[in-house]
């Protein structure tokens, strides 16, 4: 029953049925059945025609790039490279919102400098450097002066901390904190200056975080403004000579004396010091070149600062008072080691907590003691008839 219905149906098409199995095999079945089903009133030769045409429309090649393209393509690129050279254009990326937070400063004043001096991004880095540097060396000077002038009291004041850790009685105690006070005041030395160090991270810090950003973006000319070996600020130094630079220059830092020219380390120190920079080496190898040459350019002006504040005619130019090195005392050894002297600063700090919690609980009694007393006093004793 089926296969004569099926060959009734067949009578009725337009085509035999074997033309029909051709068709349905080849690109054009589909075209051409689905075109008998829906427009059985349409010839077999205009369907083919239509789907003929529509496969000719299938390019086998990509489409040829004519002049007037590639020139529309530099125009755009033009205009992108104009407009990174006019102030606004990082605010328009999302960077540089603000002249409050650091990072953002940071990139403001990198703008500027960009901008208006002219400089690639290389050289806008190392001047933004140089000035943040600039303005801290005031600062730095005065770092110094308060190493000078304490290297000056070293042995008064080791005797005077000395019996302040060892006291165990409040008064006594206080009375030896004022003499301390005292001695400081008499040299002229202003302990805020000992936290100058501290103040660098949270610049170095912001510093990092901006050129971070900007390189990873990246900026327009990041890519294209480099100098020497890194001809692209947004990939890390190929060669690994600015981390082998920055290196050298925290290592002669250690061995000079620190930033302030005034510092004074143990030999185990100075080997710390020695062996930290070398290992940050493959730390900071796969880092953007524009960032490692902000770490770089920032050790030259650590090394610059170090060498200027250790010269005897600018110390005296700048008043800065002179480092004085005392000899070790008979009785006190070797130096000891990093480990031992850390152990034991650790112990000693724990005695002082010891000490001041009795010397806290005793107090206490004290007060507590006094109070009753007053208590007391204001009793009356009353006598009746």
């Amino acid at each position: 029953m089926l296969r004569s219905t099926f060959l009734r149906a067949s009578k009725k098409c337009s085509m035999p049925l074997y033309q029909s199995n051709l068709i349905g095999r080849s690109g054009i079945a589909g075209a051409s059945f689905i075109g008998l089903r829906f427009k059985s009133d349409v010839p077999l030769t205009n369907v083919a025609q239509e789907a003929s045409a529509k496969v000719s429309e299938i390019q086998t090649q990509l489409p040829s790039f004519d002049e007037s393209t590639v020139e529309a393509a530099s125009q755009v690129g033009q205009m992108v490279s104009d407009a990174s050279n006019q102030i606004g254009y990082l605010s328009s990326i999302g960077m540089a919102k603000s002249w409050l937070w650091p990072p953002d400063l940071i990139q403001n004043v990198m703008e500027y400098i960009h901008v208006y001096a002219g400089l690639p991004w290389w050289g806008t880095i190392c001047v933004t450097t140089v000035l943040a540097r600039v303005v801290l060396f005031p600062l730095y000077v005065k770092y110094s002066d308060t190493l000078g002038r304490t290297s000056k009291i070293k042995p008064e004041m080791d005797k005077v901390n000395a019996d302040l850790m060892a006291c165990s009685d409040t008064t006594k105690a206080q009375q030896i904190a004022l003499r301390r006070r005292k001695l400081l005041s008499e040299n002229g030395i202003k302990n805020r200056y000992l936290i100058v160090p501290i103040v660098q991270i949270p610049i170095a810090i912001s510093f990092f975080t901006s050129i971070r950003q900007m390189c990873l973006y990246p900026v327009e000319g990041f890519s294209t403004q480099g100098t020497a070996w890194f001809q692209d600020l947004t990939l890390a130094d190929p060669y690994l000579g600015l981390q082998c630079l920055t290196a050298a220059m925290f290592v002669a830092l250690a061995r000079k004396g620190g930033e302030s020219g005034a510092q004074q380390f143990s030999p185990q120190m100075k080997k710390v010091f020695t062996y930290l920079p070398i290992l940050s080496i493959p730390v900071t190898m796969n880092l953007s070149a524009g960032v490692v040459l902000y770490l770089a350019v920032n050790g030259v002006c650590s090394m610059t600062q170090t060498l200027l504040l250790r010269n005897k005619a600018v110390r005296k130019f700048l008043n800065i008072a002179e480092v004085v090195n005392h000899p070790t005392p008979p009785g006190q050894g070797p130096p000891k080691g990093v480990f031992e002297s850390f152990r034991e600063s650790v112990q000693k700090a724990r005695d002082q907590a010891e000490k001041r919690a009795l010397m806290k609980e005793e107090e206490d009694k004290k007060k507590e003691l006094a109070k009753k007393e007053k208590q007391n006093q204001r009793i009356k004793i009353v006598r009746r008839k």
